[in-house]
């Protein structure tokens, strides 16, 4: 089918004003951090204002984020929660745990919600103790909400959608599922409130979790204004529509009617410029013609010299989950190095490297600061060159702001570099370090030696800057004793690096893996068979570690991380949480108090704790006490759940047990790794 493109002419058209309709208007949907904005858009919006387009964006991310756990949601997930609890039978225990202790979380919902508030306002910024109280809060409200939900599961960093990828079929049947899909009413709230029709609406997809909600609002865009034809951008889909053709194609006119590949700034230029993009097969464009998939040539990518500072009108950045905004920017575009065997990164600036001026690097900051009050920026891109460790000291003020970033590390890094850095405001920076192995190191290709490595991380932690590295088992070739390499690197250098994260390999599409995996000792890989839109895929190696393998590494790793006490403080901060703390309290002070804090036993009274329910199931009536915060749920009976009910609010534990010795497991404590086990009922 056809889509019409509504005709306009730069050279004829009058020059618009704002109270005309837009040209474009884009969408960013969930699942996203709801602690800052993206780049996105804002990056579009300002190329093509410049140009004479009118665009309008939304943030219906952080928007859903506030919607899913508002007070219009409390009833229906709390009798949903009670339907659960009370057609499940005791083979389900596990889920009926969850959803008792959601029940439990719940019943302090107008505390929690105001905790969660305070995370925006500023208000529980007052000491860290606060703080964490208030992101634990968003975390349980989340996750008793996403136990409300037939499918999805939603998180402060992740959004899971259950089976819904498994099969064409049934994301098909899911975006069209009322009572399963979350983002239906959501969306319609929001398509409903749109006055200004605009010629066309843009999607942004740039993380895999966001596909299902992507298409749930394409659809509904479609249906809302089926003469106004979608577009979707972003890496994802750029990427899917090579490597997942068949089930792409299957989503145009349904979800979408055209794909942006790649940067977007020249392509939807000349997209908004053509009377009519099909005909003219304007760059960049994947569409239906004849129930055929085109792929339009790729056009010249733009220089950083004309990539205008990003615009976040229209965002509402006094809803972000942030005492203070934290900004992105991007220096570069594309890999100065591009040669890492696993990553894909480079592909969607078209594999071409370009690096902004320092001097307008700085005018954004400063720019950013006038229109906003911002002080606070993180530097998205895939590794701040070493050009810049030099060239942007010189260029921003000192002692005005405050930076996070990412490095590769490299030999001509020297102690100098990482104080001037410090002085201009960098606090944290994100290094991927993969592998301490020197010989894994240069089969990656990333040719690092773990004396480069000791020295940046040395000279990064004399500067004052906190460091975290990304850290990965399981290489192809990557023997037992390579990854036995990395795991003791990490443990004998926890007092230079502050904080890591550490998985095993995954096998991506475009990775010069995928590219030339004869040469990485891959003997084969195949597309996953349970999974659509999936950019990963199953591989076998010629020798090393198998995926089991290398998850068993991970597993010993973690053993040994934890019986040696390093890092243990902090996991529950967020990338950009972490540089408004470090600002605010410096990095040695913040390993003083996260230590203080976490290891802080908080007392609570009896009546605090424990929450007494009964129901009756199919196998009778059961009898439950849970302890929301120590995340126990116990199988009792009646005169249990009589007397948790009967406390007074200064009840104490010790009063409890008196009554009622028996009620003691729970009151245990539990490991933070055994928080699956801990939701098990025990009788």
């Amino acid at each position: 089918m056809t889509i019409p493109a509504p005709p306009v002419s730069r050279e004829t058209s009058p020059v618009r004003t704002r109270a005309e309709h837009p040209d474009l208007h884009l969408v960013f949907p969930p699942q996203w951090s709801p602690l800052q904005p993206f780049l996105s858009t804002p990056s579009l919006k300002a190329y093509l204002e410049e140009r004479g387009f009118h665009i309008r964006q939304d943030d219906w991310n952080i928007a859903f984020y506030r919607w899913f756990i508002g007070p219009e949601r409390l009833p229906l997930a709390r009798t949903r929660l009670t339907h659960y609890v009370q057609s499940m039978t005791d083979e389900e225990g596990l889920y009926r745990a969850k959803c008792l202790h959601s029940l439990a979380t719940l019943e302090e919902y107008e505390q929690l919600l105001a905790l969660v508030e305070g995370l925006r306002t500023g208000d529980t910024y007052d000491t860290l103790e606060h703080f964490k109280e208030s992101v634990d809060a968003l975390k349980s409200l989340l996750a008793a909400f996403s136990a409300a939900e037939p499918v999805i599961e939603v998180g402060t960093t992740s959004l899971s959608d259950g089976d819904v990828l498994n099969s064409i079929e049934s994301l098909m049947e899911f975006i069209d599922d009322r009572h399963a899909n979350p983002f239906i009413p959501f969306f319609e709230q929001h398509v409903a409130a749109i006055t200004q029709v605009p010629r066309f609406f843009g999607v942004s997809i740039i993380g895999t979790e966001q596909i299902v909600a992507g298409l749930t609002l394409g659809r509904i865009f479609k249906r809302a204004f089926p003469n106004v034809p979608v577009l979707v951008g972003g890496s994802v889909f750029s990427r899917l529509v090579e490597k997942e053709k068949t089930w792409v194609t299957r989503l145009f006119g349904t979800c979408f009617d055209y794909v942006c590949r790649y940067e977007g700034e020249r392509p939807m230029e000349r997209f908004l410029s053509s009377e009519d993009p099909r005909r003219d097969r304007t760059p960049n464009l994947a569409f239906l013609d004849g129930g055929e998939l085109v792929l339009t040539s790729l056009g010249d990518t733009i220089p950083m010299s004309e990539v205008p500072t990003p615009d976040f009108s229209d965002l509402p950045l006094e809803d972000y989950l942030s005492p203070q905004i934290v900004l992105p920017l991007l220096t570069t575009r594309g890999c100065y190095w591009g040669k890492c065997a696993f990553c894909y990164h480079g592909m969607i600036y078209q594999d071409r490297y370009r690096m902004r001026a320092p001097e307008l690097i700085a005018r954004d900051v400063e720019l950013l600061n006038q229109r906003h009050g911002v002080l606070h920026f993180a530097f998205n891109d895939e590794a701040l060159p070493p050009k810049l460790f030099r060239m942007l000291p010189p260029a921003m003020p000192k002692e005005k702001y405050f930076f996070t970033a990412l490095y590769k590390f490299e030999k001509y890094f020297t102690r100098e570099d990482f104080k001037n850095m410090y002085d201009i405001g960098f606090r944290s920076l994100y290094i991927g370090l993969e592998t301490a192995s020197e010989r894994v190191q240069k089969h990656m290709r990333k040719n690092n030696t773990q004396k480069v490595m000791v020295d940046n991380l040395q000279f990064a932690h004399d500067a004052g800057i906190w460091s975290h590295t990304f850290n990965f088992f399981g290489f192809p070739t990557e023997t037992q004793a390579e990854a036995e390499e990395t795991i003791q690197f990490l443990l004998n250098h926890a007092d230079i690096l502050h904080s890591e994260g550490t998985g095993t390999f995954v096998f991506e599409h475009n990775a010069p893996i995928h590219q030339a995996p004869d040469q990485f000792g891959v003997s084969s890989f195949t597309a996953r068979t349970d999974t659509v839109l999936d950019l990963f895929y199953d591989y076998e190696t010629t020798t090393g570690l198998s995926a089991e393998g290398a998850q068993r590494a991970l597993e010993r790793y973690n053993k040994l991380k934890r019986a040696r006490g390093v890092y243990m403080n902090g996991h529950w901060i967020d990338r950009e949480h972490l540089l408004l703390l470090l600002s605010r309290y410096g990095r040695a002070e913040l390993k003083k108090q996260l230590a203080e804090v976490e290891s802080a036993t908080r007392q609570y009274s009896a009546a605090q704790l424990l929450r007494g329910y009964e129901f009756d199931t199919p196998q009778g009536k059961r009898h439950f006490v849970v302890n929301r915060h120590l995340r126990r749920v116990c199988i009792t009976n009646a005169d249990a759940v009589r007397i948790v009910n009967w406390l007074s609010l200064n009840s104490s534990v010790e009063d409890l047990l008196g009554i009622y010795p028996a009620l003691e497991a729970a009151l245990e404590p539990v490991l933070e790794d055994m928080e699956d086990e801990a939701m098990k009922e025990a009788s």
